[in-house]
């Protein structure tokens, strides 16, 4: 008999204030066996540990309610808090890979709670380590959605767009190439274009270009020619900043 494989594990990373329900829409959307509250406030940890013995416990997956790990920072509403929630994400993430070795981590990383900086930090460290990103609804406003939690969740396709897209680009040098013509051209091409200027076949540049519009990194005009986008402008920068180019 082979190996079983170990489950995925989810964990949750959120920024928290005084207004804890923002952890219930995630909560019934991923079923999170870890979730990381960076706050500094003891309180809102504690109403979040009494919400999933009670209400939002019919939310939890089948191992019961998650572990709430607590990152503490200090005044977030100072000059230095986005770097120190940067600082402390970063030992998260290397805390955690270690822990989880084992098994696959599926990261959800809000941009919801907390004060604004605390938020801004949280987009920026997503950023850095290519984590999907999402945003909470407030419940009170969507009534509609309430009855079902997880329809208050918002995924952010920018960020997960961002991290294939890098890891397409470190991937492929040819992918690069083709990205960095198009971007780089004063006018838009089209694949005869593109072929002739890179001494390929077109069927060899469709075959490079349909993964890269697959990934957000391209997108095809109605007159056949081909854009680079914001997802695919991002991920190149990305990509030449991890020295790559």
């Amino acid at each position: 008999m082979g190996k079983s494989v170990l489950p995925p594990v989810h964990i949750l990373v959120t920024p928290l204030g005084a207004t804890v329900d923002i952890i219930e829409a995630p909560l019934d959307k991923w079923k999170p066996e870890v979730i990381y509250a960076f706050t500094s406030m003891q309180d809102a940890v504690t109403n979040v540990l009494e919400n999933l013995r009670y209400d939002w416990s019919r939310h939890c997956g089948p191992n019961g309610p998650p572990e709430v790990r607590t990152v503490h920072i200090d005044k977030p509403w100072q000059t230095n808090t986005i770097e120190d929630v940067m600082a402390e994400f970063d030992e998260m993430v290397e805390r955690t890979s270690i822990e989880f070795s084992k098994r696959e981590i599926i990261w959800h990383v809000s941009i919801t709670g907390g004060t604004n900086l605390l938020a801004i930090g949280m987009a920026l460290s997503a950023s850095t380590h290519l984590f999907p990103v999402y945003y909470t609804l407030p419940g009170d406003k969507y009534p509609e959605l309430r009855s079902k939690p997880s329809q208050l969740v918002i995924d952010i396709p920018l960020f997960d767009q961002l991290g294939p897209a890098v890891r397409l680009f470190r991937k492929s040098p040819a992918k690069v190439e083709l990205f960095r013509l198009i971007d780089d051209s004063p006018e838009p091409l089209v694949v005869e274009r593109i072929a002739k200027e890179m001494d390929k076949s077109q069927q060899a540049i469709y075959a490079q270009i349909t993964p890269l519009i697959e990934c957000g990194v391209l997108e095809k005009k109605k007159n056949s020619t081909y854009h680079s986008t914001t997802v695919g402008k991002l991920a190149y920068h990305r990509w030449k900043g991890n020295g790559q180019s």
